[in-house]
């Protein structure tokens, strides 16, 4: 059995995840207030939007920066591309994350840096977590019957860091010895094709069943 799954839109009264007020602000702030809140906790399209505002807020209590901002990092998506740069900065000193706020004209000490990278982990961290208990809802009856694999597409599951480890980590964690059975395939991006791969099935499903009597 093939499913596609369009979860972004799951929650859409907002009255079940757990929004913080940094998810609240990103949700009104965005293109289409109120629609895919799933999607707006677990994207790339928005992780990086995610830890802007909480760096921001830490500014306006001058826990970070020295209090100063910049025109640069008040823009909204000024971290939208950077995150997996930052993840991935295990030097010393945190060179990579420096570069990257000395282009929006931030000058760091190293415990700013090191907030930064923080920030940026616990946000990738929580959206590996709803990932994982998305795809354990969805395989919690299946998984008893036969092994799954699931096809997985987008830049977080791709190219963060330790990403996709931490999604198994915790599907063992909620699924316990069933997480074995899971089989995770990157599938780069084609946005229709699950689509087409289902609407085909059905097709030829429908070819050998004949036609309806």
């Amino acid at each position: 059995m093939v499913v596609n799954i369009e979860w972004g839109a799951f929650d859409p009264e907002r009255k079940v995840l757990p929004y913080t007020i940094y998810d609240h602000k990103l949700n009104r702030e965005s293109v289409e207030p109120d629609q895919q809140p799933f999607e707006k906790m677990i994207s790339n399209l928005y992780l990086g939007e995610i830890v802007r505002n909480v760096i921001l807020s830490l500014v306006d209590l001058r826990l970070i920066f020295s209090g100063q901002s910049s025109q640069e990092l008040n823009q909204a998506g000024a971290l939208t591309n950077s995150l997996p740069s930052i993840l991935a900065d295990r030097s010393e000193n945190l060179e990579e994350t420096s570069r990257v706020l000395e282009e929006l004209e931030i000058s760091t000490v190293w415990v700013d840096r090191q907030m930064v990278k923080c920030i940026s982990s616990w946000v990738v961290s929580r959206a590996a977590r709803l990932t994982a208990c998305g795809v354990a809802a969805i395989l919690s009856d299946s998984l008893q019957k036969e092994p799954t694999r699931i096809a997985i597409g987008g830049s977080v599951y791709e190219l963060f860091p330790d990403f996709e480890k931490q999604l198994l980590d915790n599907l063992d964690e909620l699924l316990g010895g069933l997480a074995k059975d899971v089989q995770l395939d990157l599938v780069r991006e084609n946005i229709g094709l699950g689509a087409a791969i289902i609407a085909l099935m059905a097709h030829q499903a429908s070819l050998l069943q004949g036609p309806l009597r």
